[in-house]
């Protein structure tokens, strides 16, 4: 006779009290979360939202161009703003321009417009380009380095006769005229090593520096047109090498220009800046310590630099990084070595710079982070680290990030527009994805990090982290307003996966404490049906447990969803669970 038995059906309780952040993946680990909506990881290895933001009292308008350096700067509907005080020396109408903005030494260099701001001395400002044009009235003279006129000298295609010691000859005997001084010792014609031309014209030299690399237009006449360096000048002449026969006079229109070249991307290294042209595709350095000068070439250690490079495809961005200048392409970076020209310039074909994702460059602690076509790279120098596997296949571009602290914060578009703002944490290598707040640019000062959130047509400044505030603020900057209690949640990954039977949760426990009015909610999804089931709701104001003593339906797999408002903080999650029957039912 057959005697059914009954097998006993194992009960397991485990606890989850060390979370793990985003993991976007499908397949993770029990502890980390799928999605999660306005989380950080400040309270790690407890389960807790992301920090209060604070938003400044500045005035709504088109707003952009953030940067910093002893005080925040920002561009407010034209008008550049360094440390909340308004500079009305010079203005920015093209609202639509993205400006890049380079520290060097005391200057602001604020690019494509090419001025500067001594931020020292608030006076110094300008151009870095200079220009000087004349409707004729010109005249180009043979004189001395110290720009005296040469006079009584004989110009002639055979040497003069019964010369006296220190006559001047110009000989036009060759193709290139020579000029050549009798010594009477030698009974000799000595070659003069350089000659030079002073050109006077009223006005022409009050724009200039001694030493400017300069582009002389409309000088046909004086067979000087091209470029050239001013040796010596005052307000109504400058002195450029050359040489003519006869003081020559220039009726027609000229101009005399000291020119920057148009960059994509610059930045500051060496005491010099540094920048790229995807349309000539060549890299440029400014002359040591100047930069209003890239076209001064010398043959001496302070001179200009400018190299063409033969890779394929735009320039996405540059940087100065560990004492390097590097400029980066989608599938390499160029990376410049020397402390003065000539440099050598090494390519590496390596995971590059997403082309509109340059403001992504971030060095934070001793590591770049950038957004590369393939996801967020870690570069210390030589092959780059993808760290951004949490964030799953999702594209993303137009990154911009900044840095904070130890952590790396990064705002993206995904394929559909919408904007997410991910941070990482260096030091636990955790990811959280805080919200979809559409990031433009971001600066970090004094340990705080900044941010212009566009909001449809306006804009605020904020601060990422604004329960910790440091420093104070200056000016427009002393006003802000902190962040009201905002919702926040965080879905697991699939419960289960790693017992084939179906199962069930008899009971689950949550341990949390939290600030006065925090409210919590428990949400379930059964076998991926898209249905979230809630489970439990509770006011969380002290250290205790939200029980939920409930039997589960039987499932092969589920999801927890912890739903918060307010400032709360989660320490545990125990589960009971109890399998299925080995036939599955």
């Amino acid at each position: 006779m057959y005697n059914p038995k009954l097998t006993e059906l194992s009960t397991s309780r485990d606890i989850i009290s060390r979370f793990k952040g985003y993991e976007h993946n499908l397949v993770a680990e029990e502890n980390a979360f799928y999605h999660t909506h306005n989380m950080g990881s400040s309270f790690y290895p407890c389960l807790a939202p992301r920090k209060k933001r604070s938003y400044f009292n500045v005035s709504s308008g088109r707003l952009h161009g953030l940067f910093s350096k002893e005080k925040v700067i920002y561009i407010n509907n034209g008008t550049l703003y360094y440390g909340g005080e308004a500079f009305t020396g010079l203005t920015f109408p093209d609202l639509d321009s993205e400006r890049r903005f380079v520290s060097m030494g005391a200057k602001l260099i604020v690019f494509p417009d090419k001025v500067y701001i001594n931020t020292e001395n608030l006076t110094d400002y300008g151009s870095l380009e200079a220009e000087f044009t004349a409707e004729g009235g010109v005249t180009c003279s043979l004189c001395r380095g110290d720009s005296e006129l040469y006079e009584g000298y004989t110009v002639s295609s055979s040497q003069p006769e019964e010369p006296v010691d220190g006559a001047l000859w110009l000989d036009t005997s060759g193709s290139t005229h020579i000029l050549k001084q009798y010594s009477k010792t030698l009974a000799y014609w000595t070659e003069l090593s350089e000659t030079y031309i002073r050109i006077n014209c009223p006005g022409i030299g009050g724009n200039f520096n001694l030493y400017d690399g300069v582009t002389l237009t409309g000088f046909d006449a004086a067979g000087i047109s091209g470029s050239h360096i001013i040796r010596d000048k005052d307000d109504d002449y400058i002195t450029v090498t050359g040489i003519i026969d006869n003081a020559v006079n220039i009726s027609a229109d000229i101009s005399v220009k000291r020119a920057v070249p148009d960059m994509d991307f610059v930045c500051e290294n060496g005491n010099r800046i540094w920048g790229c042209s995807s349309k000539n595709n060549e890299i440029y350095a400014s002359k040591l310590g100047d930069p209003t000068n890239f076209n001064v070439y010398m043959g001496i250690s302070t001179d200009s630099y400018a190299v063409s490079v033969g890779t394929d495809g735009p320039f996405t961005g540059a940087v100065s990084f560990r004492g390097y200048s590097l400029f980066f392409k989608e599938s390499c970076v160029h990376k410049i070595y020397g402390q003065n020209p000539p440099y050598t310039v090494t390519t590496s074909y390596i995971r590059g710079v997403q082309k509109g994702s340059h403001r992504s460059l971030v060095c934070l602690n001793e590591t770049l982070y950038y957004k590369s076509t393939g996801g967020i790279c870690a570069y210390e120098g030589g092959v780059p680290v993808c760290v951004s596997q949490s964030l799953g296949d999702a594209y993303y571009t137009d990154a911009v990030a900044g840095a904070c602290g130890n952590k790396y914060y990064i705002c993206m578009s995904d394929r559909l527009g919408e904007r997410h703002l991910f941070v990482y944490d260096e030091d636990k290598a955790l990811w959280h994805r805080e919200d979809g707040i559409d990031i433009r640019e971001l600066t970090g000062n004094n340990c705080n990090l900044y941010f212009i959130e566009a909001c449809g047509e306006s804009f605020r400044l904020g601060l990422v982290d604004g329960d910790n505030r440091y420093g104070s603020f200056t000016g427009e900057l002393k006003g802000y307003t902190d962040e009201e209690d905002f919702t926040w949640y965080a879905e697991t990954t699939l419960w289960g996966l790693g017992l084939p039977e179906n199962k069930y949760y008899s009971s689950c426990l949550i341990r949390a404490a939290g600030s006065k009015g925090a409210r919590l909610r428990v949400y379930f999804e059964f076998n991926s049906s898209g249905v979230w089931e809630l489970q439990a709701e509770k006011k969380i104001s002290e250290t205790g447990s939200l029980s939920l003593p409930f039997i589960t339906p039987r499932c092969d797999h589920l999801r927890m969803k912890i739903e918060g408002c307010g400032d709360i903080r989660i320490f545990s999650i125990s589960r009971k669970l109890e399998p299925g029957s080995d036939l599955n039912v």
